[in-house]
């Protein structure tokens, strides 16, 4: 497959001079010297219970000692006390054997805010609750990149998940568990309309678009919901040279969880459905031979109605999931 065109849009944000207080002079020397901060992280797991011994690795950053690191460990109730100097921010890094690492910034400095006092960040040592994610039960999942053109535009193109591949006569796929629309006009450079809708051939079927948790290497939630499913998920970009006019996209933030090939029974109680997640962002854009592209990560539970979508990437049941390797779980 050839590059996808990008075409990223710039957001400029400007801000009025009479609105930004100006910063005090302790302030100034803190963001160029350093202050010294302090905070405590208790660390939970995703059930809210506190997780003894887990080790917290934390880094300062400030202008004299970039080296300015911290190693500790946490209490019987999950507590760990950090300082150091810093000129804004201090990373913090969290792993214990059975859990999925944790890493997140936090920021001392708050702009607009005189939160420096007599060399000490403030609020000085707030505890801050930090969610480090069990290890329930990862499972071998059908775990694919789709890098490929859409077959054809402005015309719905059945993709197969369990196959991994489109729908015959364009590959194939067996069942259209997604129907693929991709459509675009192009006028001239940066001025265009796309739009790619991706919609299930089961009316009974359908998406939930949720946020990651990035600061885990486990992002998603452990279990698929058993409603709010809807079809279809359009993405869309309109811009003329001067403004986005239209923008809805599924970017690196963000997933999507699917129920799909879902039977009911006769009172209306779903009796089998297969259940999983793509992972943002999704792109598409025009290719070098005017066909729209696609690209994105899907994840399949194999086993019938299990809402399980915890995924071992050490079993990928796909034996080629594409040009570079699916290790997210």
């Amino acid at each position: 497959m050839k590059t996808l065109v990008a075409l990223v849009p710039v957001l400029i944000i400007s801000y009025a001079s009479s609105n930004l207080q100006a910063a005090s002079p302790e302030l100034e020397a803190a963001k160029t010297d350093g202050a010294r901060g302090m905070i405590t992280l208790r660390v939970v797991d995703s059930k809210g219970i506190p997780v003894e011994n887990a080790q917290v690795s934390a880094g300062f950053y400030n202008p004299h000692n970039r080296n300015d690191t911290s190693e500790r460990m946490t209490d019987t109730n999950g507590l760990c006390s950090i300082t150091g100097v810093s000129d804004s921010q201090m990373r913090y890094t969290i792993t214990k054997a059975g859990y999925y690492k944790t890493s997140e910034p936090y920021w001392f400095y708050r702009r607009g805010e005189n939160c420096v006092q007599n060399g000490r960040w403030q609020p000085w040592n707030p505890t801050n609750a930090v969610v480090l994610k069990e290890v329930r039960h990862p499972i071998p999942m059908r775990a694919k990149r789709v890098d490929a053109p859409v077959p054809v535009q402005g015309t719905p193109a059945g993709y197969d998940l369990e196959v991994g591949d489109w729908v015959a006569p364009y590959g194939q796929g067996k069942q259209p568990d997604m129907l693929v629309t991709y459509e675009a006009t192009i006028k001239a450079p940066l001025v265009f309309s796309n739009q790619l809708t991706i919609a299930t051939s089961n009316k009974l079927d359908g998406f939930i678009r949720m946020s990651k948790d990035k600061w885990s290497t486990f992002v998603s939630v452990y279990e698929a919901p058993t409603n709010g499913y809807l079809s279809p998920v359009v993405l869309s970009l309109d811009r003329t040279q001067e403004h986005i006019q239209k923008k809805e996209q599924l970017g690196e933030s963000d997933y999507l969880i699917f129920r799909m090939r879902t039977v009911l029974d006769e009172k209306g109680n779903i009796i089998s459905a297969s259940y999983g997640k793509i992972y943002g962002p999704i792109e598409y854009g025009e290719l070098d031979n005017d066909r729209g592209g696609v690209r994105f990560i899907y994840y399949l539970n194999p086993t019938d109605s299990d809402r399980n979508i915890e995924f071992d990437p050490s079993r990928n049941l796909v034996t080629n999931p594409g040009r570079t390797p699916v290790n997210m779980p």
